[in-house]
């Protein structure tokens, strides 16, 4: 059973109120997003969850945050988590659908670890569907939010399976988005890729690919798993 938290160096998780716990994937994913970062103004955080990725990328900029949750309990759970931390007064929580979502601004980045799943069986449980499945959200229509709400020169960071990864090619390719950066996850050099890490902006630039390996032969975090987390997990 998932630990009820998650301490990182400078901020708390806790997650026992959110159907999706805090991963290994979804920590790196954090972590490449913050490393490459450019400075940002206003930050959007479509489907917050715990508030991992806010807070993450809180650490390293000086941007204003704004984080969406559509799951009433996990919202509860990501306004505790954002409020707990040091950056509460950078962070504006919202409880909405983020298809409704019409703030009066636009984003410089936005990221998502969206619903993975489309088109396959469904938990029994609705927070998990909303959490884990394509409930309220496809990627389509998280494609068309991100349309709308990302500035012309802004940046869209999207984690997701790698069985996915053509996919979400295809469908940013509909309206104009063109893949900046691809980083594929491996567990080891062993193991077939699992994760696709993707930047995607409204500029067409030439696409750098990538590949990160969570762990080396000897089972340790391999070294650039190291040099992206080490800022956050204590036992690095």
């Amino acid at each position: 059973m998932p630990n009820s938290f998650f301490q990182f160096k400078e901020f708390i998780i806790h997650q026992d109120r959110c159907a999706m716990k805090v991963s290994t994937d979804s920590c790196l994913f954090g972590a490449w997003v913050a490393s490459i970062q450019k400075n940002p103004k206003n930050v959007l955080d479509i489907g917050g969850g715990t508030g991992l990725l806010t807070l993450m990328l809180a650490q390293k900029s000086n941007a204003r945050f704004d984080c969406v949750e559509i799951e009433n309990e996990c919202f509860e759970q990501l306004k505790a988590n954002i409020n707990d931390s040091k950056w509460k007064n950078e962070c504006s929580i919202f409880n909405a659908d983020i298809k409704n979502f019409n703030p009066e601004k636009k984003y410089d980045i936005i990221i998502s670890n969206p619903p993975f799943y489309e088109n396959q069986l469904n938990s029994t449980s609705d927070k998990i569907n909303l959490a884990r499945h394509h409930s309220g959200l496809l990627l389509a229509d998280l494609f068309d939010v991100v349309e709308r709400l990302l500035t012309e020169e802004g940046k869209f960071f999207i984690l997701l399976p790698a069985i996915r990864r053509s996919e979400c090619i295809e469908k940013a390719s509909l309206l104009n988005f063109f893949p900046e950066y691809i980083v594929d996850v491996k567990q080891t050099n062993k193991h077939p890729i699992f994760r696709s890490m993707f930047c995607f902006t409204k500029i067409s630039r030439q696409t750098t690919v990538n590949e990160i390996v969570i762990k080396d032969t000897d089972g340790n975090y391999a070294d650039t798993f190291v040099s992206l987390l080490k800022d956050y997990y204590f036992s690095l």
